[in-house]
């Protein structure tokens, strides 16, 4: 089972994460339905453990930002269906769901079937961990994330 870092475990408790936490997704499900855009078992279970936190946290320039996981507001990210449709061909099983927003900038956060965690947005499309705890910590801490491109033919 992941561990997080003592410094992403601080962050996560102080914005309402604790081990064993389930909430009702039952709003993001319908929100994703009624936008008809994709919904995975795997967003699911993440956004059960993760959804409705948000937190701030020091990025490696020193400045302030966030991330935060509500399918609900990320679905409102600028041109998400284009993302969808641009960046879905490039996992496996085809399939990306929001989650999820991180930074200012702002970066999209999409989960596949499998459960991996990417980050997206009109410039550029990145794998950031295999799973949603492990990518959770890898924002937190400003880790550098894995370019997808698009699949040679």
């Amino acid at each position: 089972m992941f561990v997080f870092c003592d410094e992403v475990y601080h962050l996560l408790t102080d914005a309402g994460w604790y081990q064993g936490r389930v909430v009702d997704t039952q709003h993001y499900r319908q929100h994703a339905l009624q936008l008809e855009l994709p919904w995975l078992p795997a967003a699911e279970a993440f956004l059960q453990e993760f959804g409705g936190l948000y937190c701030f946290f020091v990025r490696q320039d020193h400045s302030i930002s966030r991330v935060f996981f509500d399918a609900t507001r990320a679905a409102a990210f600028p041109d998400l269906p284009q993302l969808l449709r641009e960046y879905s061909p490039r996992v496996p099983q085809q399939t990306l769901c929001v989650v999820g927003q991180a930074y200012t900038d702002p970066l999209c956060l999409l989960m596949d079937a499998e459960g991996t965690l990417y980050g997206a947005f009109a410039g550029g499309f990145y794998r950031i961990a295999a799973s949603g705890r492990a990518g959770v910590e890898a924002v937190i801490l400003d880790l550098l994330f894995e370019e997808v491109l698009v699949p040679a033919q």
